[in-house]
């Protein structure tokens, strides 16, 4: 199997990671005395949450960076995403490897260039339920999970850095860092590092919030 291929199912532990911050953000916990870092950290998930909450759909282009030890240069890919709440979403990557992943309640599809779709119903598909179950704790609002997975800084006025402490990303990826538009307060910029030195840096552009999207993109891969 050509190793460039073999590589890029590793983003599905990216995707998740990305997917995850893109879309939500942890509530405040409850405290009598806290620090000027934290309460800035706080007011500024808080925000990001307001934002979320009146966001039906979101359409971007992305551009991604993918460092790996095992390359000279980087490999860079191009593509674009549509969500559209409560359960739908694409990911596609349009080069230099045309691919699909999309999401559709209980179900969902892999399209790889010209290849047949693979479609897998997430029950009987380990692998993608995790993937899933990642992605929708955050776009449904299980923040507790998401307090109990990572410890969570201010490292700008408008980025945070998560840092796993347990669970399927511990020992994998070191840390995420999420730089926001200060108006729009979506991401700019994600980057994922990983233990063994490789990271992604992801950039988007082109944000359409709350516009019409064709249902068609969550049930074919090439409408």
């Amino acid at each position: 199997m050509d190793p460039l291929r073999v590589d890029l199912c590793r983003p599905l532990l990216c995707w998740s990671v990305l997917l995850l911050v893109l879309f939500s953000a942890p509530l405040p916990g409850a405290a009598e005395t806290i620090s000027p870092e934290t309460a800035a950290l706080e007011r500024l998930l808080g925000d990001i949450r307001q934002k979320v909450d009146s966001t039906t759909t979101v359409q971007c282009t992305f551009a991604q960076e993918r460092n790996l030890s095992v390359f000279a240069q980087p490999i860079m890919f191009t593509g674009k995403m549509e969500l559209s709440r409560p359960d739908k979403l694409r990911w596609e990557n349009l080069s230099p490897i045309p691919s699909v992943l999309i999401f559709a309640g209980d179900k969902g599809m892999r399209c790889n260039d010209d290849a047949p779709p693979v479609h897998f119903e997430l029950e009987k598909d380990p692998i993608m339920k995790m993937v899933a179950e990642q992605i929708w704790t955050w776009v449904d609002g299980d923040y507790g999970r998401l307090r109990n997975k990572y410890d969570i800084t201010l490292t700008g006025e408008h980025e945070i850095e998560l840092a796993p402490r347990n669970g399927e990303f511990a020992g994998s990826i070191t840390s995420v860092r999420v730089t926001f538009d200060g108006q729009s307060l979506q991401p700019e910029t994600i980057r994922i590092m990983e233990s063994e030195g490789d990271s992604t840096v992801i950039r988007f552009a082109g944000y359409r919030l709350n516009q019409p999207v064709d249902d068609r993109l969550f049930t074919t891969c090439y409408p």
